[in-house]
């Protein structure tokens, strides 16, 4: 995609939430205008992101543990790697589920962004299905000291201890 294209979706999502926001649209209607302009942003953050590697489809429409280990990372200098030394994933505590209501299934899960010392350092990962690649679009830091006792996603919410957390466009907000 080149840079007219992603600036002219961006342009057209800011475009739906003025009107809908103007026209004082039913919450439904303004739900989905948020929804359109934060899946603008995060395809937009993917297609513009300085990935160095090649990053193979996902195997189906499917995300599964190895679509995971094949992803572009965030690591604690905001590039993009494969997990290694500097972002680790806990694939024991990854969830799958539609985080941006776009019919596809993405995924959360915990990563480990260990301290230059070894001390870990965990981050709650959002992995979203562009495109047939997941892709860590954004990270919630949860400390170094971290339990999981649950951990799901449904209605576009990721749920971790208890605690709800949403996607806007390349940002986990705690609901």
């Amino acid at each position: 995609m080149n840079t007219a294209s992603l600036l002219a979706l961006l342009q057209a999502a800011a475009s739906v939430l003025t009107l809908a926001q103007a026209h004082n649209a039913k919450p439904a209607f303004m739900q989905e205008a948020v929804n359109f302009g934060s899946n603008a942003v995060q395809v937009v953050t993917q297609a513009a992101a300085p990935v160095s590697f090649a990053v193979p489809q996902n195997d189906s429409i499917w995300p599964n543990a190895k679509d995971l280990v094949n992803a572009p990372y965030i690591d604690g200098s905001g590039r993009w790697v494969r997990l290694g030394p500097t972002v680790q994933a806990l694939f024991e505590d990854t969830s799958f589920g539609d985080i941006n209501h776009d019919g596809f299934d993405d995924a959360a899960l915990i990563v480990n962004r260990p301290s230059a010392g070894g001390t870990p350092n965990y981050f709650l990962a959002a992995m979203l299905n562009q495109g047939g690649i997941l892709f860590n679009i954004a990270d919630l830091p949860l400390g170094p000291g971290l339990t999981v006792t649950s951990h799901s996603i449904a209605s576009g919410t990721i749920f971790l201890n208890g605690n709800a957390y949403s996607l806007l466009g390349n940002t986990i907000l705690k609901n």
